[in-house]
């Protein structure tokens, strides 16, 4: 434990930096938002002065301080060719966006990021705390969003600089993403962090089940989960997630015949060969209107966009051309009386609630949710199908096998 001389003397040199930090920023109160910036660093000193005063300094103070955010911004805009804003706030969604740094007269955003390298990644895994935007969330906010504020209609580059440095494979998947990284890259000494954050996509976001068992079994669950309410009037088809990646995977489209490093994407090819899954959706599809919620939506392009390959790619935005987006609609029983926990997750219970709110048809493979809804005493209008995954990256890695 270091000693309260050792903690005071730290504190001294942070307030010392924050302090040189608001001289440097003074020769710039040119570019907008910096007197913006200059106030967040004065009123993080004021905090450690007020620590300071009191002698109650902890380690936790110096190590959560903003000042270390803030002097990453500070180093990054000193570099900034012919920069524009600081902290600039730009429309998304039904909220803002804050920029850290907008240079190139505008063509460039520059986000600023000053977390350890290995805490990037274990965010990005799904392994921080609950609710915890990782920079791959971030990165697709970033890319949305630029593509609304057009720059001579371009959308502006967007530039990750992490101070800290980045793991080699998550800075790897924000370049697919089309993000620019800047920062130090810091080798794992494997590609498995690529597995793990695909796997969290696939089985903890879209709870798609591990195995299938017994397949004659399974196809009589399914049936008994499914609403009969297909065989009525309803023409309105809400489709969730698991839908929207079932019919555009290269997995359903003719690439089948692989055995993967993934077992759960082998599994899948498998039953993909006994079973296609694309006659029937597009069966169920005839002569429907097809919609999906906003939420649905994002989280479909925000995975086709980290793993989608160039085929799934075009297939989405062919098969998005046919589809109406809705907004959100978090209303009703589906909302109000199911418990999140488990196979309960917001993003699916908001796909439900729309479906329903629609008075249309969920289509999903979500059999999950399902069937913990039927638990605590909620049916839904659903017709479920087997999942298949997006697999075209995946076949660089995997081994083609002869069809059965």
């Amino acid at each position: 434990m270091d000693s309260k001389s050792e903690l005071l003397g730290c504190l001294r040199e942070k307030i010392a930096d924050g302090h040189g930090m608001v001289e440097r920023l003074r020769l710039m109160n040119k570019i907008d938002g910096v007197d913006k910036l200059i106030r967040k660093i004065q009123q993080e000193i004021k905090f450690l002065e007020k620590v300071q005063c009191t002698e109650t300094v902890k380690k936790e103070h110096l190590q959560s301080t903003n000042l270390i955010h803030l002097n990453a911004v500070v180093a990054r805009l000193s570099c900034a060719k012919n920069p524009t804003n600081v902290i600039k706030p730009f429309k998304y969604q039904e909220s803002r966006l804050e920029v850290d740094i907008v240079c190139n007269n505008g063509a460039s955003w520059v986000k600023v990021i000053a977390r350890n390298a290995k805490a990037l990644t274990l965010i990005s895994l799904g392994k921080g705390e609950y609710g915890q935007k990782s920079v791959l969330d971030q990165a697709n906010s970033y890319l949305m969003c630029s593509k609304c504020h057009l720059h001579h209609y371009k959308p502006p580059d967007v530039i990750f600089h992490f101070a800290c440095g980045i793991e080699t494979p998550l800075a790897s998947r924000l370049e697919q993403m089309g993000v620019i990284v800047e920062g130090e890259r810091i080798e794992t000494g494997s590609d498995n962090v690529y597995h793990q954050y695909e796997k969290h996509l696939v089985e903890h976001e879209l709870d798609f089940p591990k195995e299938f068992t017994n397949d004659s079994k399974k196809d009589v669950d399914l049936q008994s989960l499914n609403t009969s309410a297909l065989f009525t009037e309803i023409k309105l088809l809400n489709l969730d997630v698991s839908t929207l990646l079932a019919y555009v995977t290269n997995m359903a489209n003719g690439h089948s015949n692989y055995a993967y490093r993934e077992p759960l994407l082998t599994q899948q090819a498998e039953m993909e060969n006994k079973r296609p899954i694309k006659p029937i959706l597009d069966n169920l599809f005839r002569d429907k209107e097809l919609i999906a919620c906003r939420t649905a939506y994002d989280n479909f392009m925000s995975i086709i966009d980290v793993i989608g390959g160039p085929q799934e790619t075009q297939r989405a935005h062919e098969l998005l051309k046919k589809i109406r987006i809705v907004d959100d609609m978090p209303t009703g029983r589906v909302m109000e009386k199911l418990r999140l926990g488990g196979k309960i997750k917001d993003r699916s219970r908001i796909v439900f609630a729309t479906g329903e709110n629609m008075k249309s048809i969920t289509v999903s493979a979500n059999e999950g949710f399902v069937r913990a809804a039927r638990m605590q005493g909620i049916e839904c209008t659903v017709f479920l199908h087997e999942p298949r995954s997006l697999s075209e990256i995946k076949e660089g890695y995997a081994t083609s096998v002869q069809p059965s």
